[in-house]
């Protein structure tokens, strides 16, 4: 089952691990549901932490440089010492500094779920998602859909849409493309979600058994791995070094 470059979550509601059973066929109930459970935790908490760094070695220092600059300037003009000029230069500084503050803030805050989440269907939420991100990196995302999309459930639908997020965002961050391709399709009650560049591609870490990582460099593939857990659906990764990456995600609509 298992092979290079590919390792599958769960299947037909069974865990697979490695290429082999477990020595005894256990449904997901019982154990991935608890595990997810229990890891789940550990990720949140690291994925807020990295929202924290990330906020404070981007905007806050920006800002804070941005500060200096005006200390400077009042320094300056308190002396009678600026020029037009100069007083010009230190502005445009601050106000370089301000716009990139504000545009990583805004990108932080993209992290969170919109407020009327709740109230609007999986492919609304998704859609809004892909084009803030177009907006937030400049990257393409060809959006498809196939099928008659049934209602989800909300933890359903909060799962698919951390997916989709932290997908686009490897994409993004790693695959070295500016294009991605995302489809969401269903088939009954069953909804299958796909994100697949053609970027350099990796060596996907083993993501269930004994070996299973918990790296912290690994936490977007943890995060996913937890998440579709935890909602009772399958997740899998495909990806080797120069043929690009695909996330297929497949879950029961009402869990």
């Amino acid at each position: 089952m298992a092979t290079p470059g590919y390792f599958l979550i769960a299947a037909e509601g069974y865990i697979i691990r490695s290429g082999r059973f477990l020595s005894a066929v256990m449904p997901m109930s019982t154990l991935d549901e608890h595990l997810a459970a229990r890891r789940i935790l550990p990720v949140t908490e690291e994925e807020l932490q990295r929202i924290i760094l990330n906020v404070h070695d981007g905007p806050v220092q920006k800002l804070f440089a941005a500060l200096s600059q005006l200390n400077l300037m009042q320094v300056q003009v308190s002396r009678g010492e600026a020029s037009n000029t100069e007083l010009l230069n230190y502005l445009n500084r601050v106000s370089g500094l301000i716009e990139a503050s504000l545009a990583e803030i805004k990108t932080s805050l993209g992290t969170f779920r919109p407020p009327e989440f709740a109230r609007r269907d999986l492919l609304s939420v998704l859609e809004g998602l892909i084009i803030q991100h177009e907006e937030f990196t400049g990257c393409h995302v060809d959006f498809e859909t196939q099928g008659n999309m049934p209602a989800v459930s909300l933890p359903v639908k909060i799962a698919l849409y951390r997916i989709v997020q932290e997908a686009l965002s490897n994409v993004y961050r790693h695959a070295g493309v500016e294009r991605a391709r995302a489809r969401l399709s269903a088939e009954g009650a069953r909804v299958r979600l796909e994100v697949a560049d053609e970027g350099r591609g990796f060596m996907p870490p083993p993501l269930v058994g004994p070996e299973a990582t918990e790296r912290v460099e690994h936490i977007g593939l943890r995060g996913m791995r937890e998440r579709v857990s935890l909602v009772g659906g399958t997740f899998a990764v495909e990806s080797a070094p120069g043929v690009g990456t695909r996330i297929v995600v497949e879950v029961t609509a009402d869990e």
